[in-house]
């Protein structure tokens, strides 16, 4: 009886990693653990992919091996490949694209019919100097595996001028897209600081706002990499900490996030990622999970959204960017004067319906949004979405409308 149940045990979490939303899919939303699955101190192992997929990680960070991609594969993830170019010809500022060809070609060979890849990554937080010699790998890829991504990771606006290659951020960015037209823009800031007199880093709301006016005159999506293990003077992130990064990067039109980082790097003040440097689970995981869970069950609503407002309302004065809203906006005024929200307004594609996702800045203290004032009223049947059961609807009533620290709600107009 005993075997029986391992054999019906195995079968189920066969099905259950079968069933798991594949990139192209109507409820796939891209979730990375950034980073090497090498920073572990001990070798690899198929639990630990296991554990990162129940996590709610859809992409696995960094893979630098067929026998890591295979293991990856079977956890029912994919993940960037790390090629391994020649220093010499990567690193160029001015190389030539008979070089970068025979480099990619190289790696595409090794590559390109692995199950388990979803892109090529190519560099992480580049100045604007090397945007010419990332386009022409990008361009190269494209053209050998086309049916395959890459992936670069953008210096945050607090990165001075000398470091960006640029004037300032959007510059920068714009720069960046224009000269490597990318698959999508995304970059990395991290704010959750240990200061509790200065919580968040400014330019918080600045980053965001600017690179989703760069992501939609582009026509491109925006994906965000948030802190997820403490470091130096970055604290490590709360249940709390993790829900107010992850949506307000989707309050902001994101349709990605990366965790910097799944697995804590064995370096010194490095502690309490979601897995500890020999494979472990740690409280971070089981925040990460809850997250994760919740963004999955939004998935198919939230790729269909298209954001077409983002404003804030908060007492006191706003750091940069945490603009009013604008005359036409749908939400007049928040529920109490001491709430501090941020409301996203968004457009189904498909359909043309109207959606409203509130944030709860407040860190500490839960709020009741029912009181919210409304341009023109409250909407009949106002609806929330469901962050429990997948493609579900709730009564904007009761119970319903209680925000939790640095969580969101989704409406449904």
């Amino acid at each position: 009886m005993k075997k029986l149940s391992v054999i019906a045990l195995f079968f189920l979490c066969a099905i259950v990693l079968s069933a798991a939303p594949k990139p192209g899919d109507a409820d796939y939303f891209p979730i990375t653990a950034w980073g090497n699955n090498t920073w572990l101190t001990v070798p690899l192992t198929q639990q630990y992919f296991d554990d990162m997929a129940e996590a709610g990680i859809t992409v696995a960070g960094f893979a630098g091996s067929i026998e890591e991609l295979a293991m990856i594969d079977r956890a029912g993830m994919t993940a960037w490949v790390s090629p391994g170019f020649s220093g010499e010809i990567f690193w160029d500022n001015d190389a030539k694209a008979e070089d970068v060809r025979q480099e990619v070609q190289k790696v595409v060979a090794q590559y390109k019919d692995v199950p388990g890849v979803c892109g090529y990554y190519l560099q992480d937080e580049p100045k604007a100097t090397r945007f010419k010699t990332l386009a022409l790998f990008r361009q190269e890829l494209l053209r050998q595996d086309p049916s395959h991504r890459t992936y670069i990771n953008l210096l945050p606006n607090y990165a001075s001028p000398e470091q960006l290659g640029a004037r300032d951020f959007l510059k920068y960015a714009e720069k960046y897209v224009e000269v490597v037209q990318p698959d999508e823009i995304g970059y990395d800031f991290y704010t959750l600081f240990e200061d509790e007199d200065a919580p968040l880093r400014p330019g918080y709301w600045k980053q965001l706002a600017e690179t989703r006016q760069v992501a939609q005159s582009h026509g491109i999506p925006m994906q965000v990499c948030v802190l997820a293990v403490g470091h130096m003077g970055y604290r490590i992130p709360s249940e709390n900490d993790l829900f107010f990064e992850v949506y307000s990067a989707l309050l902001y039109g994101a349709k990605g996030i990366l965790y910097f980082t799944y697995v804590t790097p064995p370096v010194a003040s490095y502690r309490h990622a979601p897995c500890d440097p020999w494979g472990n689970r740690t409280e971070t995981w089981y925040a990460m999970r809850y997250v994760n869970n919740t963004v999955k069950c939004l998935a198919k609503t939230l790729n269909r959204l298209e954001s077409t407002a983002v404003y804030h309302f908060q007492p006191g004065t706003p750091m940069a960017y945490e603009n009013p809203a604008p005359p036409n906006s749908l939400i007049l005024a928040p529920a109490a004067e001491n709430h501090r929200i941020a409301v996203g307004e968004f457009r189904d594609k498909e359909t043309g319906e109207q959606y409203v996702m509130v944030l709860n800045k407040d860190l500490k203290h839960t709020i009741n949004i029912a009181g919210l004032q409304w341009r023109n009223g409250k909407p009949e049947n106002l609806q929330v979405c469901s962050q429990f059961y997948k493609d579900t609807l709730q009564n904007f009533s009761g119970e319903n409308t209680f925000i939790a620290p640095g969580q969101a709600l989704l409406l449904k107009l």
